[in-house]
């Protein structure tokens, strides 16, 4: 049973304050409502010790909800907004509050056991001091935080790893090439956490997840999403998307404000495919400028409808303009190919 109770009196070490709310999680608790609206999609995460804290990043608020007990349970409670339509997964939680000692990767191995991927526990190995991507284009301030808590302020040319929390602040974005030659771009005030990329071209086999829990984001396809259906999906709080093949937008927004996903055509004219699904639903979209706009994890995402530009432009704002182009087929590759076609 989840106790919810008040901290009164001097503050209790690190980010607690006298007004700050306390949930206490349990065995029985496979989810935790967090108190405020859609505070827990924009709050700071931190452990301490066995508790986790979530705090208002204002640097003016002492907003702040602490969860005592909850990286003691085998299993890590999801977290609620306060009206339930919105969800930050437990194995997210323990990602976003970084690892348990500063330089350290063994919060790794409990939390992220728990993924139905697996993706960061079992891809570790492979990710240690190999970069999966390149920051292409970043506009204000933009910040990677890695999987042993380092953070680093992006600019172009900044590597990219598994694992990475990126985050923009108001008025910024970022752009991203990865290896697969997936282009992926967060407009201003959003945080999404690169979850999993692994491509092997001889075998023709990969598998990529992007997690983004708020803010405008779109991206086009690279090679993995080639390589079977729903090999690249991108999560938000309410929906995950099953990619394809193809050029999308989306937002992942606050309490209140559907999350919405459009399938935008290629460059050169195309259209692929997504399928946008959560607990309750799947709606598959195949034509150019299909929306569908999903207010809660727990609603099917209801049937998509063909908006006009001008609505387009108003959802996602510029964020196409920070989408960095697709990278130019490699000199070698051309070669090869040239190369295997005379043999042939």
């Amino acid at each position: 049973m989840t106790i919810i109770d008040n901290i009164f009196g001097p503050a209790h070490g690190s980010g607690y304050t006298e007004a700050s709310s306390v949930l206490r999680a349990d065995a029985s608790d496979s989810f935790l409502v967090i108190p405020n609206d859609d505070f827990v999609l924009e709050a700071g995460y931190e452990r301490l010790g066995p508790d986790l804290l979530l705090s208002d990043k204002a640097v003016d608020s002492d907003r702040s909800v602490v969860v005592k007990d909850y990286f003691v349970q085998a299993q890590l409670p999801d977290l609620h907004t306060s009206d339930g339509t919105a969800v930050i997964e437990g194995r997210l939680a323990s990602h976003l509050a970084g690892p348990s000692t500063p330089g350290h990767f063994g919060h790794i191995q409990l939390a992220q056991a728990q993924s139905d991927t697996g993706s960061i526990a079992s891809r570790y190995s492979q990710a240690q001091g190999l970069s999966i991507g390149d920051v292409e284009k970043v506009e204000g301030r933009v910040f990677l935080t890695r999987l042993d808590g380092t953070n680093v302020q992006a600019e172009k040319g900044t590597k990219v790893f598994i694992g990475d929390i990126v985050e923009t602040e108001s008025g910024s974005s970022i752009g991203i090439v990865f290896s697969d030659e997936t282009t992926f771009a967060l407009g201003e005030s959003g945080r999404m956490v690169i979850d999993d990329l692994v491509y092997d071209p001889a075998a023709n086999t990969g598998k990529s997840a992007f997690n983004v829990v708020q803010g405008v984001f779109s991206f086009v396809s690279g090679q993995v999403a080639k390589t079977g259906d729903d090999a690249m999906t991108v999560k938000t709080p309410v929906i995950t998307i099953g990619v394809r093949g193809t050029t999308v937008a989306g937002k992942a927004a606050a309490e209140g404000s559907a999350n919405s996903v459009t399938l935008l055509p290629d460059a050169d004219g195309g259209v692929g495919a997504i399928a946008v699904s959560n607990a309750a639903g799947t709606q598959v979209m195949s034509q150019a400028f299909q929306t569908t706009n999903v207010s809660s994890a727990f609603t099917a995402p209801p049937t998509p409808t063909v908006l006009p530009a001008s609505q387009i432009q108003s959802l996602y704002g510029n964020i196409s303009t920070v989408l960095p182009p697709k990278p130019e087929p490699k000199a070698d590759d051309e070669d090869d190919d040239a190369a295997s076609d005379e043999e042939g």
